[in-house]
């Protein structure tokens, strides 16, 4: 799954330059949301 292809990004908000990702899109797939938590925890898996 592309985990990026469910992120919206919105040119210059809130400002001229600034590139705001926003991930409401992806919380609102729950098979996004999970996989992306699922990558998440693998990529930290065994740090303490």
């Amino acid at each position: 799954m592309n985990i990026k292809s469910h992120i919206r990004t919105v040119p210059h908000y809130p400002r001229p330059g600034i590139m705001f990702r926003d991930i409401t899109t992806l919380l609102k797939d729950p098979v996004g949301f999970r996989v992306t938590i699922q990558e998440i925890a693998n990529h930290y898996r065994g740090e303490k």
